[in-house]
């Protein structure tokens, strides 16, 4: 799988991000893996559009920046709606800057199980892998977007800047209806009361797993799956009906905690992912 990982996307893909122009009001929803990509794509691309559904899966019209040309995308061109948004999992020193940034941090507690929930049944069979076998030598050691600690430290000194929003994945649970208002006011687009309620609703989990093909990974599995040497039919499913948890083992959160102390902590001063947590601002008012 490592091997496979190291291969995920092309030269010219990466190439395509060093040179995008950024337009005026473009929008990068930038955030470490399974820390509510998806969901933000959904009400990003919901406000512009006025919730539009007409798209085969959400990074037809939301594309993934850093693998846009190898699912047959161009960044640079235009598209469909205003302004112009992407998905990226890419550090904030890696993304092309002039535009607007959206991050979302997540807790590693939840994290970890979540990206090895969604790569079983894609890039392992179940039951062939463990969830401690997969946090040592993906998590922990990187996948194609890094180190998840190293997103922390990397995002922080812009926390607060004008250009960047930034939410917690926690904070976006406990207030999912005002998560559009708060990003339509940063964006600073002025959208209809009906059009805020009718993306709430389409941005909650009931809706997008009743509409779970519209959010998997149909097009960079369609174009890359034979490259990567895995077998078509497998789930890349990111949004899904409830599943029972998976439990973390003392002895793993023993090793996620140390990861932590020589990553954020030694940086940034925290202790732990709460104590970040309660650092950052507050848009959507539920630590207030």
């Amino acid at each position: 799988m490592l091997e496979r990982i190291r291969n995920f996307r092309t030269p010219a893909a990466r190439a395509a991000v060093e040179h995008l122009v950024v337009r005026p009001g473009d929008v990068f929803i930038a955030t470490y893996s399974k820390s509510g990509t998806t969901w933000m794509q959904q009400v990003v691309h919901g406000l512009r559009s006025a919730g539009s559904m007409e798209f085969r899966e959400i990074s037809e019209v939301v594309p993934w920046l850093e693998s846009a040309v190898d699912m047959g995308i161009d960044p640079s061109a235009d598209q469909m709606w205003s302004p112009r948004a992407f998905k990226s999992h890419l550090m904030w020193r890696d993304l092309p800057k002039g535009g607007r940034y959206i991050t979302v941090f997540r807790d590693p507690f939840t994290v970890l199980p979540s990206f090895y929930r969604f790569f079983e049944g894609w890039w392992f069979e179940e039951g062939t892998v463990s969830l401690e076998e997969f946090a040592e030598r993906f998590y922990i050691a990187g996948s194609a977007a890094g180190r998840h600690w190293d997103h922390l430290i990397d995002w922080w000194p812009v926390v607060g800047d004008p250009g960047v929003l930034a939410l917690t994945y926690e904070d976006m649970l406990e207030a999912p209806q005002r998560v559009p208002a708060v990003v339509a006011d940063f964006l600073e687009m002025d959208v209809a009361r009906p059009v805020l309620e009718r993306v709430v609703a389409q941005s909650s989990r009931e809706f997008m797993a009743e509409h779970a093909d519209q959010f998997d990974e149909q097009l960079i599995r369609g174009a890359r799956d034979h490259v990567w040497g895995l077998l078509s039919g497998g789930s890349a499913a990111k949004v899904n009906a409830a599943r029972p948890a998976l439990e973390l083992s003392d002895q793993l959160r023993r090793a996620l905690d140390a990861v932590w102390e020589q990553t954020v902590g030694a940086a940034l001063g925290f202790g732990d992912y709460a104590s970040f947590r309660a650092a950052l601002p507050d848009p959507l008012g539920v630590r207030s």
